[in-house]
């Protein structure tokens, strides 16, 4: 057939402009450069064109020939093309799914603790929560180091700074830390610098941290596997009690009132009323119900075994023990009180008026002795030690065995400072 029967019969099929266009070059010449060659390559990229080619009458063989060559090499590319789109796309998925994953891991999936775990003594919370004790191992605000998380050994040994978070009322429960972490704080566990307040939980070397609540919070405890704490509402006007659980989920307000959850036994909150009265309650954490206990105005209630530790308002903040058994009160200071703490068959507390000082009486209000003369702060208790700072400053931090009035400066945690500086 001749050249020009072809082009009239090639013309007659019905093409797309861009099949229409390669047509007419095929068939206007016969040796092909290597520029038209490619550009064969790129035109005859799809089965449709294909299918059109194999309806025209090409008989010359070089023509035929290149072109069958460009459709087996194209075609090749274009599985190959299609598969390696296929694998990106499978990675992409996978990827995501692995992100989304971890997120949903980290802020869901982290083991339950027993129903009876309490993640701080009374005492200790009582005083801004900067120890907390475990089996064998004490976390604590590092005064040395602006407050920062660090830990050691129950023996006070092997004393290592964890993270660069100022933090208040430390929490232990399973294989996680949780406390308020400062505005001044610069948190270096969270991958980047920042200066954010809030309720945060890390693993046990102070890493991985979650935010639970960027609100103001105070007296954070850890009852089983919810966060019980104080949070600023209104514009930072009142304080309420809220909860959330260790796995970020299920965030409530539970009073519109303050209520200070420190004090913990079998789940049940003991505190002191706010709104009409000042008399003993017990909160239960399980139906979010509260009852009354006693009829004594009181403040920072404690509870340990049968005892209530408390400071009377009514005898002007003085420092006595309610026993539940048979209400019997027995006073063991008659001096305005500020602060207190208990432990050790020892209640260690600060007295205020013309002759402040650090004090220690028995339980029963026996043996008391005074630990140090002026005003200080923050009695917390950990590792068989009484700690304490002077009310004017953060450091030195003093310390001194339970039931011993030898007291010195918390020396080994000012030289760990010194060696997180080098």
């Amino acid at each position: 057939m001749r050249l020009s029967a072809r082009k009239d019969q090639a013309s007659s099929i019905n093409t797309s402009g861009r099949a229409f266009t390669f047509e007419k070059r095929i068939l206007r010449r016969k040796t092909l450069s290597r520029s038209k060659k490619q550009k064969i390559k790129t035109a005859v990229y799809n089965w449709q064109l294909w299918s059109e080619y194999d309806n025209m009458m090409i008989t010359t063989p070089k023509v035929k020939l290149r072109v069958v060559l460009a459709r087996k090499k194209n075609t090749r590319g274009d599985r190959m093309n299609k598969k390696g789109l296929v694998v990106i796309s499978i990675a992409v998925v996978l990827l995501i799914g692995l992100l989304i994953f971890s997120m949903i891991m980290k802020s869901r999936g982290i083991p339950q603790n027993s129903e009876d775990t309490v993640g701080n003594t009374a005492g200790n919370l009582n005083n801004g929560g900067y120890f907390c004790e475990t089996e064998d191992t004490i976390y604590f605000a590092n005064p040395y180091d602006e407050g920062t998380l660090y830990s050691m050994k129950s023996d006070l040994t092997d004393i290592r700074k964890l993270n660069g978070a100022a933090v208040a009322f430390i929490n232990c429960g399973g294989s996680y830390l949780y406390y308020y972490q400062k505005n001044s704080s610069a948190a270096s566990s969270l991958g980047f610098v920042v200066h954010m307040s809030g309720l945060y939980r890390t693993d046990l070397k102070g890493e991985h941290a979650l935010c639970l609540d960027k609100s103001d919070c105070e007296k954070v405890v850890l009852i089983g596997n919810r966060l019980f704490y104080t949070k600023a509402v209104d514009g930072n006007t009142s304080m309420c009690l809220h909860s959330i659980s260790t796995n970020k989920q299920n965030e409530q307000k539970l009073t519109d009132y303050l209520l200070n959850p420190a004090s913990v036994t079998n789940g049940v909150i003991y505190y002191n009323g706010t709104q009409y009265d000042h008399y003993l309650y017990a909160y239960d954490t399980n139906t979010d119900r509260s009852r009354l206990v006693a009829q004594y105005d009181m403040w920072f209630p404690v509870l340990q075994g049968s005892s209530v530790y408390f400071l009377d308002l009514s005898k002007d903040y003085s420092l006595c023990r309610l026993d539940l058994m048979d209400n019997n009160i027995t006073v063991l200071s008659d001096e305005r009180v500020d602060c207190f703490n208990v432990a050790g068959g020892y209640v260690y507390y600060q007295t205020v008026g013309d002759n402040p000082g650090l004090y220690k009486v028995g339980i029963d209000g026996t043996n008391n002795e005074l630990m140090s003369a002026g005003i200080y702060k923050n009695i917390s208790i950990a590792g068989g030690y009484v700690f304490y700072q002077d009310f004017q400053s953060d450091i030195p931090m003093f310390m001194a065995p339970l039931g011993s009035t030898n007291v010195t400066t918390f020396e080994d945690a000012k030289a760990a400072t010194f060696r997180n500086m080098k």
